[in-house]
């Protein structure tokens, strides 16, 4: 019930975000088509008699662009066909900018072509009818109603050229946004079925080769394990939860780090492998991104000594000065003398720690992996208070 309410809360906010901003726009498209009726319509003198006819042209054109907001393609037509009339009429200085609202709009939501073919034949047509309906070309104003439609083909041009880069930045921004939700969870599920799944294969190999074991060990070695198992589901549950409340950090983030890195040591003591576990006594005070971070560098540390080096005994130490948190991790397994792999949870330490601005340092020789995570602590701050 929590869970629906919570989901029902944050669709609430979102739509009133939606809200807020689709008024904002409007506001914005208000405010500008009123600019526009004042400064570049009602500034020119119409000819006697047609001062209520430009006020009407005026009016609809400025009306037009408020309802491109629903109706782009009407909202158009509309204003292209009020300042057209009002440029042949000799009663606008208006280059179309309420008609490029409009266009821009359009683009913005249904453009795909930097150029269409039919901006092309509006423009044409527009000067056409110019031509048509604003007297022969020897009468006075002529040159001066040719030039605006000309600068009026270029602004709704330049509109849905704007409104199709919008969209298309748009696009991508959403794309780019997906693709790093996918990392995040990709990298967040690895670090929590990895550890614990390392350290139940190594407990139930070391299970399965040992003759002498008798029943009790191997009760006991098989509660061990259904305890990490266990564990693993439920935390795997609370990532599951926390992207859909939208959290950004995860349950363990407000737990003491000294108590979660103690977990890990015990964990991997329980699948064989000895942590000399070192810490300062205020690590618990990081701020939370960096706890977090910490944790998930101490637990792949832990899982590629398990799996991967063969080694006996971790070294794992976390200090911190004013400026930097500093995650040390050395164990005594077999290293790699000339190159080596990143992979999945090489690629996502680092990935971690890059996020916050950090350096993650590897170097495999003999014997061992030895790896340091950097991470500046905001503002230099030495903890959060």
């Amino acid at each position: 019930m929590a869970a629906l309410e919570t989901s029902a809360d944050r669709a609430s906010t979102s739509s009133e975000s939606r809200s807020r901003l689709v008024a904002k726009r409007l506001v914005l498209r208000i405010v500008f088509a009123g600019v526009v009726f004042v400064g570049l319509w009602l500034t020119v003198t119409p000819p006697e008699g047609a001062r209520g006819l430009q006020l009407l042209l005026g009016v609809a054109a400025m009306l037009a662009a408020t309802l491109s907001h629903w109706a782009p393609g009407s909202g158009v037509l509309l204003a292209v066909a009020a300042t057209t009339t009002a440029w042949a009429l000799n009663l606008t200085a208006d280059p179309f900018l309420l008609a490029g609202v409009g266009v821009f709009t359009s683009a913005e939501r249904r453009g795909t072509r930097r150029f269409p073919w039919w901006l092309l034949v509006a423009g044409t047509l527009l000067m056409l009818v110019t031509f048509v309906f604003g007297g022969p070309p020897n009468l006075g104003g002529f040159e001066e109603r040719m030039r605006g439609v000309l600068l009026g083909a270029v602004v709704l041009a330049v509109s849905w050229v704007l409104g199709v880069r919008t969209r298309q930045a748009q696009q991508v921004a959403e794309e780019q946004v997906r693709a790093d939700e996918r990392l995040r969870l990709a990298r967040d599920v690895h670090d929590v079925l990895s550890h614990s799944l390392g350290a139940i294969g190594v407990r139930a190999g070391v299970t399965a080769h040992v003759d002498a074991l008798g029943e009790p060990e191997l009760r006991e070695a098989l509660r061990a394990i259904e305890s990490q198992a266990r564990d693993s589901l439920a935390e795997l549950k609370l990532l599951l939860q926390r992207e859909r409340d939208g959290k950004l950090e995860t349950a363990a983030a407000s737990l003491p780090l000294s108590g979660i890195l103690r977990d890990v040591s015990a964990t991997a003591k329980l699948a064989g492998l000895e942590v000399d576990l070192h810490y300062d006594s205020e690590v618990d005070q990081l701020p939370p991104s960096i706890r977090t971070t910490v944790h998930r560098v101490a637990q792949e540390a832990v899982t590629n000594a398990l799996r991967h080096a063969g080694a006996t005994r971790l070294t794992l130490t976390v200090t911190h000065t004013a400026t930097d948190a500093v995650v040390a991790a050395s164990d005594d397994g077999v290293g790699v003398s000339s190159g080596f792999s990143y992979g999945h949870g090489l690629t996502g330490m680092r990935e971690r720690v890059r996020l916050l601005g950090g350096e993650l340092c590897i170097d495999s020789g003999q014997p061992g992996f030895l790896l340091t995570a950097r991470i500046p602590l905001p503002q230099h701050e030495g903890a959060a208070r």
